[in-house]
This record gives C-alpha cells, structure tokens and sequence, in this order.
C-alpha cells in the first residue's frame, strides 16, 4: 500500500474514534451519586425546575431519590430507570406527579452528565406551572464535598473573619440528600470553632454550626461547584452555645466564601 494511502487511512480512523459524538457509554457505577438536573420546558423557557438527589447504578439498573421543584407540586420523589450503552432512562414520582426522562449519558472531561427531554404529568397534583408539559433536560453529576477547607465570612458590616477546617460528604444510599459532616475553625468571629452538621442535594448546600455539646449555634446555606471545590452562600449566627462568645447576638448575618482542596 502506498505510504501517503497508508497515513490517511490511520488518520481517517483516529478521527473516527475521536468523533464529534459526545454520547459516551457508562461503566458500571459511573452515574452513582450526587446530581444536580434542570428542566427547561419546551412552551415557555422563563420557566426551569431543578431536580437534585442521589442515583445508584448498579450494572444496567438506576434508583435513588430526588428533590422535584415544581410549585406548587414540589416533593421527593424515588427514582427507578435503565442505562444501556450511552442511553438513559429514568421515572421520578414525587406524590401527585410523574416526571419521565430519557436521553444519553456523557464522560466530556471526566464528569458524567445525562441530556435528553422530559414528560411532567400530573396524578393529582393541581396547580403545578409546568404540568403537563415537556422540554429538555441538562443534569450534571457534582463531585463530592471532601477536604479541607479555607475562606471567610464577611458579616454585612463588611467585617472579614478567616476561617479554617474540613469537611467529609457521607456515603451514597440513594436518598434525595447526602450527609455532611466536619468542623470550623474562625479568627475573631462570633465563636472559635463549630461543627458541621449539614447535608448536599446537587449543588444545594445546607451547613448547620454546632457547638461542642450539640447546641446548634449558627448555619450556613449555599451553592457548591459542580467540581466540589467551592461553595459561596450565606451565614446566620444564632448566638447560641455555651462556646459563643459574650457578645453573640442572634444579628450576625453576612456572606460566605469557601474553598475546598483535595475534593
């Protein structure tokens, strides 16, 4: 065969394995966990419902349990559904409504992600902007919240106060939410450590601050990254705990900024 024939087939064959086909089988468990879904229907795109909860694959097989934000028909719904190849199909019935999807999975970047359309059905539920209706679907697989941790709360008289510590995400059983846990460490704030009693739903964050014997003493409520190396949202300071300092008042409010290594 001629060398220039022999190139171009080579390469007419490295460019067929490298396709601009995005649709990229799964292995076994690679859609287990934590995700984050919106849903933009098809007659009115003002309107974009979420859905965020855990999935388990187990070999061609999904369950799990999501968080269906549709107002007023909002719930937990469980989740039932297959994946073969890079096909996906899933079924959420939160009560008094059925919600279908079906599209295909992606590995782009190493994050897995699904895309495809959706059905919203009411079985009861009245009342609901979206039901019945149709559209498409984006959902993005969120890396766990695991490491260390390092950023600020600024209260909103735009005082800074550095703050240290860690943070592990729980085991994937499936349920709508995953648990949270670790601890804080403040420069000057309001009180010099807490706990983290908290929990992620897709890229939801709630953290509740705990002091040493339980009493819970502030919390904070946010939005993590979809690569699980920041979350940013707000704190409210309850005062509370016998390791708040003198001064604590159930006032303290403001912003927060984290950082999160070795996600």
């Amino acid at each position: 065969m001629d060398r220039r024939i022999a190139f171009l087939f080579a390469l007419s064959l490295s460019m067929s394995a490298c396709g601009g086909n995005n649709s990229t089988p799964v292995s076994a468990d690679s859609l287990s966990g934590n995700w984050q879904m919106t849903l933009n229907d098809a007659s009115n795109t003002k309107i974009n419902n979420t859905q965020s909860g855990s999935l388990i694959q187990n070999g061609g097989n999904l369950t799990g349990s999501v968080i269906l934000s549709d107002s007023p028909c909002s719930g937990v719904g469980n989740v039932s559904g297959t994946v073969t190849g890079s096909t996906v199909s899933l079924t959420v019935d939160p009560v008094g409504t059925t919600l279908t999807l079906s599209g295909t999975t992606s590995t782009m970047n190493s994050q897995p992600s699904m895309s495809g359309n959706y059905t919203i059905l009411s079985t009861g539920c009245a009342g609901s902007q979206s039901d019945p209706g149709t559209g498409t679907f984006i959902a993005n697989l969120v890396t766990p919240l695991n490491g260390n941790i390092t950023g600020s709360f600024v209260s909103n008289e735009e005082t800074s106060y550095a703050v240290s510590g860690q943070v592990t995400q729980g085991t994937n059983n499936g349920t709508s939410s995953t648990p949270l846990s670790g601890s804080f460490t403040f420069t000057g704030f309001c009180y010099p450590n807490a706990n983290i009693v908290g929990s992620v739903s897709g890229t939801s964050v709630v953290m509740n601050l705990a002091d040493s014997d339980g009493t819970q003493i502030g919390q904070m409520t946010g939005t993590a990254s979809l690569d699980g190396t920041t979350v940013t949202g707000t704190y409210n300071d309850l005062g509370l705990g016998k390791g708040a300092a003198s001064g604590c008042t159930g006032a303290g409010k403001g912003t927060v900024t984290l950082a999160i290594a070795g996600s």
